[in-house]
């Protein structure tokens, strides 16, 4: 693949919709009858012109720079919380992190329980939700507020980075380890768990435990899924 087809194809996957979905907005834009990200991925357009970038950059919620410097054979990855400019219409408007001052509210999971494979989100149990300070979040992430949730750390196997009980917000905008040794909310061989994690070869993952008297991990990439980024750390005194 080239740069442009690989960052094209990133962006789709943080996407909530299918690629002819966007590809009918540039129709929209550029009054044409093509499918310039379908084309662009087949390898039919290979130096799609600037109104057609600009198009997709804008349907699709990334900045025109990232575009150019992918069409232009840089390796670049999404602006990751940048919302996509047009709503699913049937969608209702949900409140972001900077929505306005006040209190958001965020889904809180218990990453412990999976009821199936916990590659996915909806496959953790909810458990209510907690108020977070504006604010605060707009400090933190540029990402909607419905892409944020709570979880809580359990045991010590990632002290003194994290301690039993503390409080984490992760990212699920965020899900591609594109970023070596953060700390991700994640599920392996179906457990959840939340590690940093190192990218070590080509489908091997080193899943890394900060307490020293824990071993550190290597997994196969399949046996992997990456529910979020942990992003924001919280801890009672």
């Amino acid at each position: 693949m080239t740069p442009l087809q690989t960052f094209i194809q990133r962006v789709l996957d943080q996407q909530p919709r299918a690629r002819d979905h966007y590809d009918k907005l540039i129709q929209g834009r550029l009054g044409t009858t093509g499918k310039p990200i379908y084309d662009v991925q087949r390898g039919k357009i290979e130096r799609p012109g600037v109104k057609t970038l600009q198009a997709m950059a804008d349907v699709l919620g990334q900045p025109m720079d990232l575009f150019t410097r992918a069409a232009q054979g840089e390796d670049v990855y999404p602006a990751w919380g940048r919302a996509s400019a047009e709503r699913h219409p049937d969608q209702m408007p949900t409140r972001s992190a900077h929505a306005s001052d006040g209190a958001v509210a965020l889904k809180q999971i218990d990453l412990s329980f999976s009821m199936g494979p916990g590659s996915n989100i909806d496959d953790y149990v909810e458990e209510g939700t907690l108020d977070f300070d504006a604010n605060l979040l707009r400090s933190i992430t540029r990402s909607p507020a419905e892409r944020l949730y709570v979880a809580k750390g359990d045991g010590d196997s990632m002290f003194p980075t994290l301690i039993n009980d503390d409080m984490v917000i992760f990212d699920t905008l965020q899900r591609q380890l594109n970023l070596q040794d953060r700390i991700w909310a994640c599920s392996i061989h179906g457990a959840g768990a939340i590690k940093r994690l190192r990218s070590v070869g080509k489908g091997r993952v080193l899943v890394i435990s900060d307490n020293p008297a824990v071993d550190n991990q290597e997994v196969q990439a399949e046996d992997l899924f990456i529910v979020g980024r942990v992003i924001w750390v919280g801890r009672r005194m």
